[in-house]
């Protein structure tokens, strides 16, 4: 059985040694990462010899004096990480439902297809999502002749509009240009928390080397959009990105995403451009790309108690219908 250890329990360096080494290896996964998007995060961890050989991270909350799990922004996949195929990880998950009577949503990562089969023997409700994924490995020729129609069309407005693509270290352009547009359309609003954690991850990931920030330029030196994109073992993430409302329709992210291809075409890399769930109009964008539906299951669980429930539910409904939105990414 894993070991379940709070925070400061924790040994960063062998945590961090694993999920480097681990097959499932995802940024989203390391200590630092999680230290900003989930601060107090504790984990699931099998040890042999001295070293982590499987970890599963858990993104802790508390209400009402209850430990519960909540999927964090800015961080779409999670799960089960090891080096080698010598720990179960149907272990890790009978553990996590026995340790937290309320999971709100626990994402695990493409490479975890084992939540479908715990379902049956487990009583938690598990949910298919994609992700949308594009390889790079081929001629940008080959990746160019899979766009479509409309993705073509618009990348050529943006280039008759006069865009150009400058790379930044300023995060607060393009969170401007998020709360100028895109936040005015999530019910209730955005938390200035959420801005703040993007921030601060976003100079971790500066710090780190991997982080790439781009903005699109007008004639007339107006900065009208902007992409955040992360990359770390062979893959790289569309973590981030806003308009202005003249922006939306010089479709400038479309510029810059295909900047990004065109940099990395030819080697073995993958974009993922972390779909949002259920907003058809952007999944369109994303296929317009090339770039293919690859599935990650979520699980939630709700034992509390009867009032508790209730209560939760309502929370839930928010967490599961604004949160994505804000998460979302705009279409042009």
């Amino acid at each position: 059985m894993p070991a379940y250890l709070l925070n400061h329990q924790l040994d960063y360096a062998k945590w961090d040694a694993c999920v480097a080494a681990a097959g499932q290896r995802l940024v989203y996964a390391f200590s630092w990462y999680l230290d900003v998007v989930s601060p107090g995060w504790a984990g699931l961890i099998e040890e042999q010899n001295g070293q982590y050989v499987a970890v599963l991270p858990l993104p802790v909350k508390n209400q009402f004096g209850i430990p519960y799990l909540a999927q964090p922004l800015f961080c779409q996949q999670l799960g089960f990480f090891s080096v080698n195929d010598s720990v179960a990880p149907e272990t890790f998950i009978a553990d996590m439902q026995r340790r937290f009577t309320l999971i709100s949503q626990y994402s695990f990562n493409t490479s975890n297809i084992f939540p479908i089969h715990a379902q049956a023997e487990m009583d938690f409700k598990v949910n298919r999502q994609y992700t949308h994924h594009l390889d790079l490995n081929q001629s940008y020729a080959a990746i160019y002749h899979n766009y479509s129609r409309d993705r073509k069309l618009n990348l050529k407005r943006s280039q008759k509009a006069g865009l150009i693509i400058q790379e930044s270290t300023d995060i607060e352009i393009l969170i401007r240009l998020f709360k100028e547009d895109a936040a005015s359309r999530i019910y209730g609003g955005v938390s200035e928390l959420a801005y703040a954690q993007l921030r601060q991850l976003y100079q971790v990931l500066k710090a780190k080397g991997l982080a790439t920030l781009l903005y699109t330029q007008t004639p007339a030196a107006e900065l009208d959009a902007g992409c955040l994109f992360v990359t770390y073992g062979q893959k790289i993430i569309y973590l981030f990105n806003a308009a202005s409302i003249a922006g939306r329709s010089r479709n400038g992210r479309s510029l810059m995403i295909d900047a990004v291809i065109q940099k990395y075409a030819g080697q073995p890399y993958v974009l993922d451009f972390e779909s949002p769930v259920n907003i058809a109009s952007i999944i369109r964008v994303y296929q317009g790309f090339g770039a293919t539906p690859v599935p990650f299951y979520t699980i939630t669980q709700n034992n509390l108690p009867a009032p508790l429930k209730f209560l939760k539910k309502a929370r839930q409904f928010i967490y599961l219908k604004v949160i994505p939105t804000f998460a979302a990414k705009p279409t042009s």
